[in-house]
């Protein structure tokens, strides 16, 4: 989990291409592209409501604004690679509004030595060999757009924007127009949490990568950074979520 968050964490990168191991990741979306090729072991992934069970060497790739989760079954080792859509504008003039019937991506494992291109041509070597590959092997439809899926993008958005101050249900169903209890109801079925557990695992996502990235910031202070006034509160939730304390996070990436 941390290195997911940590890599996501600067969002304005073009590229990035990393492994991470027995990733377990809540439901989100990023408003680039993402890979996910398995190196080792099992998982599932969830995109758009579609349950995909990925193995070794099997691929998918996710398009922005895409709902997805994953969760790994015993045990994981996944290579993820990202890119913004401003890399592949030709494919994007053509399939901005579209999504894939299937996000799967096949034989991904022969475009190995391309996973960590150093230059951008390289890297839109990489990008369009697989958008021309999935538009070969699968049909694109219109992306929904309904109240529901609006509503919730709004949502996410407005978590982005507002984690680190007061963000609370009210605030944001008065800031995008939607009644508090229509919007309660809505992301809860959307979702699969209310909106105050969302908002907490943002904000203890966050707070993982700010712990892992070296800045030496007394917790205290990542604590009001991430938008808690109670450490206690802070601390309580950090525990809930991760399974361990943000003093151990410290101790486990302390050199030795």
């Amino acid at each position: 989990m941390l290195i997911y968050e940590k890599e996501w964490a600067n969002q304005q990168s073009k590229f990035l291409s990393y492994t991470v191991k027995n990733l377990s990741w809540h439901l989100h979306f990023h408003a680039a592209f993402e890979i996910c090729f398995v190196l080792c072991g099992v998982i599932e992934i969830t995109v758009d409501g579609a349950l995909y069970t990925l193995k070794k060497d099997d691929a998918i790739i996710i398009f922005p604004r895409q709902l997805h989760s994953y969760k790994t079954i015993e045990h994981s080792n996944m290579r993820i690679i990202t890119f913004i859509p401003a890399l592949a504008p030709e494919f994007m003039s053509h399939y901005s509004n579209k999504l894939p019937i299937n996000n799967t991506v096949r034989s991904f494992i022969k475009y190995k030595d391309l996973f960590d291109g150093n230059n951008t041509f390289l890297q839109k070597g990489l990008l369009y060999s697989v958008l021309g590959e999935l538009v070969e092997t699968t049909k694109f439809t219109e992306a929904p757009v309904n109240e529901d899926t609006i509503l919730i993008n709004k949502a996410l958005r407005y978590i982005e924007k507002n984690y680190s101050t007061d963000c609370t249900l009210a605030s944001a169903s008065e800031e995008i127009s939607y009644g508090y209890s229509y919007l309660s109801r809505t992301f809860k079925r959307i979702m699969g949490m209310s909106f105050t557990e969302y908002l907490n695992r943002f904000r203890i996502n966050h707070a993982v990568y700010l712990l892992s990235s070296g800045n030496n910031y007394p917790i205290s202070h990542i604590a009001q950074l991430c938008g808690y006034d109670s450490l206690c509160s802070f601390n309580r939730n950090f525990k809930r979520i991760t399974g361990t304390t943000p003093r151990n996070i410290l101790l486990e990436i302390k050199p030795d």
